[in-house]
């Protein structure tokens, strides 16, 4: 049986899924890039809800990122 994610890990899933399709970059090195962990997105794809300062962590670097890979 799969594991239930939580709405608020989905919608945080698809914001990293777009980001890491415009930006070219794979689940290991996109976990390393901002909280230094290989595993992020495949913990939370298991089920994992990481902490409120870790998920305002990853939109900020988003965010912060996201004009330059516009632009490129």
């Amino acid at each position: 049986m799969a594991k239930k994610i939580h709405p608020t890990v989905r919608a945080l899933l698809d914001e990293i899924e777009e980001y890491r399709a415009r930006a070219g970059i794979d689940k290991t090195n996109f976990g390393l890039a901002v909280i230094n962990d290989g595993h992020f997105i495949r913990r939370m794809e298991a089920g994992r809800v990481p902490k409120l300062h870790t998920i305002d962590r990853v939109r900020a670097y988003i965010a912060a990122r996201s004009k330059a890979v516009r632009r490129a």
